[in-house]
């Protein structure tokens, strides 16, 4: 045998050995580049609490456990998802229920009032809002439920609706030498007061004034 024929043994060798020996497995990069396969796949809300109860529980899963926990369907649920862990001992595996919000007084997903909150607060069409959670796949709250929200929440949102009219009022008349009325332009190119207040003193001829 030659030279060539040793050191080619031995590299085979060497090479069964390693792969009999893997030794640790690498941990697997947190970096992750999306297929143009998986560019729909789900996308949900996730909150703090619901991320760490994940960690912890597969941290105590894996000390009471060699085999791996698998996730079962994702169900959507609004913008929040359902799913079991599921480990794969035939025998006795684990089971965990785990959805990524954590749950109010009232049963209902924090995640999806938070969300529900904002569309109310921020004055968004209803339109607009089904446009945007259809085009973005991010899940999307019913009507049944942005309404139910809305109604719920109905009478303290007229409450302080009122109290901001009220308070903008008592501003705007605070704000006058005679603190009785307010002066207001009826110049309709300006669709704000203060614009129409404030226009030149030529357009100011030809508008009319009111008292409030």
């Amino acid at each position: 045998m030659g030279n060539l024929q040793v050191l080619e043994a031995l590299f085979e060798k060497w090479f069964d050995n390693e792969d009999e020996n893997p030794g640790p497995a690498m941990c697997p990069s947190t970096y992750i580049r999306t297929k143009k396969t998986d560019v729909n796949q789900k996308i949900f809300f996730i909150a703090e609490d619901s991320f760490r109860r994940c960690i912890q529980a597969s941290e105590w899963h894996a000390r009471q456990c060699s085999h791996n926990l698998c996730t079962n369907r994702l169900i959507q649920k609004g913008h929040v998802v359902k799913t079991n862990l599921k480990c794969g001992d035939q025998e006795t595996p684990h089971v965990f229920s785990w959805s990524s919000s954590p749950y109010l007084p009232t049963k209902e997903y924090l995640i999806n009032s938070r969300v529900n909150h904002g569309i109310v607060c921020s004055g968004i069409l209803p339109s607009d809002y089904k446009r945007f959670v259809s085009g973005s796949g991010i899940g999307i709250l019913n009507e049944e439920k942005r309404t139910s929200f809305f109604n719920k929440h109905q009478q303290h949102i007229q409450e302080e609706y009122n109290e901001c009219i009220d308070t903008a009022l008592l501003e705007e008349i605070a704000s006058y030498e005679d603190l009785d009325s307010i002066d207001i332009m009826s110049d309709a190119r300006h669709g704000w007061r203060k614009n129409a207040k404030d226009t030149s003193s030529n357009w100011r001829k030809n508008s009319q004034s009111f008292k409030m």
